[in-house]
C-alpha cells in the first residue's frame, strides 16, 4: 500500500510549487506514510501530518503554516516549496483546501466525493489536476469505519473506469 501511494505522489510533485494531499482512513496509516514520505522527499518538499487526534496547539501551528499554501483562492507561485499534506478524514469536511494533486485511500463513495472536492477546488489549474485512488484489498470486506463500502466502491470504480480513469468531476 505504501509503495503504491509513494508511486502516485512522486510524479505529482514534479510541478513547480506543487501541493499534494494524501488522505487515508487511519491515523496509523497517516503517521506511517508521513514518516515514509518525509524520508523520501524532504527537505526539498515540506511534508506535514494532519489528523483529528492532534493536540490543539499543534493543529493551530500547522494550520498557520500550511493553510496559506493550500487554501482555495490562493496565489499559486512557481517558486514555492512543494508541499505534501498527509491527512485522515479530518480533511474531508469544513476545510476550504485546494490541492494540485490528491492520492486517497479507497473509502465509501461519499467520502471520496468529499476528498476529491479538495482537488483543484476552483478549477484554476490549466490542464487540470490529477488524483489517484489506492486500495488495500484487506479492507474490502469488513472495515471498522466503512463496513463493506470500500470493496463495493472499488468494484464500482473498476466497472466505471475507462482506460483506468474515472471522471469524478
Amino acid at each position: 500500500f505504501a509503495n503504491a501511494v509513494e508511486a502516485q505522489v512522486l510524479p505529482m510533485l514534479a510541478g513547480p510549487g506543487a501541493t499534494v494531499a494524501v488522505v487515508v482512513n487511519r491515523v496509523r496509516s497517516a503517521r506511517e506514510l508521513h514518516a515514509r514520505l518525509r524520508g523520501v522527499v524532504a527537505p526539498a518538499v515540506a511534508v506535514h501530518l494532519l489528523t483529528g487526534r492532534m493536540r490543539p496547539i499543534d493543529r493551530d501551528a500547522l494550520e498557520a503554516s500550511v493553510v496559506p499554501r493550500v487554501k482555495a483562492g490562493r496565489q499559486r507561485r512557481a517558486d514555492d516549496t512543494p508541499i505534501v499534506v498527509v491527512a485522515t478524514q479530518s480533511i474531508e469536511a469544513g476545510a476550504d483546501f485546494d490541492f494540485d494533486g490528491l492520492v486517497t485511500e479507497c473509502a465509501s463513495i461519499d467520502a471520496l466525493k468529499q476528498r476529491f472536492g479538495r482537488l483543484d477546488r476552483l478549477g484554476a489549474l490549466v490542464g487540470g489536476a490529477r488524483g489517484a485512488i489506492v486500495a488495500s484489498p484487506d479492507t474490502f470486506a469488513d472495515d471498522p469505519v466503512y463496513g463493506d463500502a470500500i470493496g463495493a466502491t472499488w468494484r464500482w470504480l473498476q466497472d466505471a473506469a475507462v482506460t483506468g480513469t474515472v471522471d469524478v468531476g
